[in-house]
């Protein structure tokens, strides 16, 4: 057995049960809740600070930015600033619909659990709510709420501990009802839980989870290592045909969610960006143009295969707009040892060189806003950032990926073309050593010996 045979038959189980963990998936659809909200968000910062990115803000009437600020400003603290909210209802959502309970109030129930567990300050004039707990700080204990309220939730229903209702009550009054048991189970687990953390040091369980696990893991994902450990596994998994992507952005997500969240505020507030990597850094300056650079590789050397042809123009257009999968099941990347190594290597290459250019100063970090994955290269990095560098940035990358691609890409088309040739040279023997049609009519219309008729002697005078 080859080595490459041990390696998948090693990795690619471990592989697929990550890909179907529902606890992972339930984190990875979860987080798409927020998506709708998240990006209206992002793209009316970018509209808030259009003058300023690109440069003509000195030549409006003071009154426009003040409206724009005034306008647009307010909407963060409704979408971005609330982000642990949707996560605390769409995982336990998701989540309950993989258990077999009742998803609408199991996400109900995450979401008043999350709330239980919020330190509120109660004064004269009412009771206060921390927004910064909705958003970046309290990514973690939604989560960690969401899994756990479920769980109790989803145990108590499918065994039965609920109240029943008789069959002439309304089915939406009785599934009401039903949920009653196992929603206060969760909810009393909470509350026990937010009143001892009372008798501690941090005295609520925001202020614990934010200290002792999500600002060591923000700590450890912000880095250069954890980015290029993160695209090693999740390009690995791409080339195992399991979607890479998704199946590590559920575990990375709320880390990244949490770091661009912080840079949000901080760009919406004029103050310095705190962090190199956060989701738009993953999003627009790690994948974004791999796929470009690698169809501009194929046209400078123009490719001689029929097969390289016509998938470079298959994905030729959709290369422009970052989608991969053509070339990921076209190429095929899967499980093909000739390209492993820039399909690897190019994103990682693509992180460093951004990662170095930002913590240098050369360009801007990401804002933390929201960029639909399929904005073309220069246009995505311009938008990330906010500056013109960032869209140079991009192209950089592009012209390295290309460069890398070259010599892999001559390798495959010269394997393509020779398989070409052979089976072309095996149909031309085939075809050779076949009969012709004028040589099938020609023996089909020659006359046969005359045949002796009944009575009569072969043999003739």
């Amino acid at each position: 057995m080859s080595f490459q045979q041990k390696f998948i038959d090693k990795v690619l189980p471990i592989a697929t049960k990550l890909a179907g963990n529902k606890y992972l998936l339930s984190l990875r659809d979860g987080f798409m809740v927020a998506f709708p909200a998240t990006m209206f968000a992002s793209i009316m910062i970018i509209i808030q600070n259009l003058p300023a990115t690109f440069g003509f803000q000195k030549f409006l009437p003071a009154g426009v930015m003040q409206f724009l600020n005034d306008f647009l400003g307010p909407i963060s603290n409704a979408t971005m600033n609330i982000t642990a909210l949707f996560v605390a209802f769409g995982v336990a959502y998701q989540l309950a619909d993989k258990l077999h309970a009742s998803k609408l109030y199991a996400g109900g129930i995450s979401l008043s659990s999350f709330m239980l567990l919020l330190p509120m300050t109660n004064t004269k004039a009412g009771t206060f709510i921390p927004v910064d707990k909705l958003g970046a700080q309290g990514m973690f204990v939604a989560i960690i709420t969401a899994i756990v309220s479920t769980i109790i939730f989803a145990r108590l229903e499918n065994a039965n501990i609920t109240i029943k209702m008789p069959e002439q009550v309304p089915p939406a009054i009785a599934g009401s009802f039903v949920a009653i048991l196992p929603g206060a189970a969760s909810l009393m687990t909470f509350t026990v839980v937010r009143y001892l953390f009372t008798f501690t040091a941090w005295g609520n369980a925001f202020d614990f989870i934010y200290k002792m696990l999500q600002e060591p893991l923000q700590g450890l994902g912000a880095s250069l290592p954890a980015v290029l450990l993160i695209m090693f596994i999740s390009q690995l998994l791409w080339w195992f045909g399991i979607h890479g992507t998704l199946v590590v952005n559920s575990v990375v997500d709320p880390i990244m969610a949490a770091l661009a969240i912080e840079n949000y505020n901080a760009y919406r507030k004029g103050l310095p960006l705190p962090h190199i990597v956060n989701t738009t850094f993953m999003g627009v300056f790690v994948i974004t143009g791999m796929i470009l650079g690698l169809s501009l590789a194929a046209l400078i050397f123009a490719a001689k295969s029929a097969r390289m042809k016509r998938t470079m123009e298959m994905v030729a257009l959709p290369a422009f707009f970052n989608i991969s999968e053509p070339i990921t099941f076209g190429l095929p990347i899967v499980l093909n040892p000739t390209i492993f190594i820039p399909w690897v290597l190019c994103p990682m290459i693509m992180a460093g060189v951004s990662y170095f250019a930002m913590s240098i100063g050369l360009v801007p970090r990401p804002t933390g806003a929201t960029i639909v994955w399929s904005t073309p290269v220069f246009l995505s990095g311009w938008l990330g950032t906010g500056s013109i560098r960032g869209a140079i940035l991009q192209l950089v990358n592009v012209a390295i990926t290309t460069v890398i691609w070259l010599p892999f890409l001559k390798v495959l088309d010269h394997q393509y073309l020779t398989e070409e040739q052979a089976t072309a040279a095996t149909e031309a023997a085939t075809a050779e050593a076949a009969p012709t049609v004028h040589e099938v009519t020609a023996t089909a219309e020659e006359p046969s010996a005359p045949q002796a008729t009944p009575g009569e002697s072969a043999v003739t005078k």
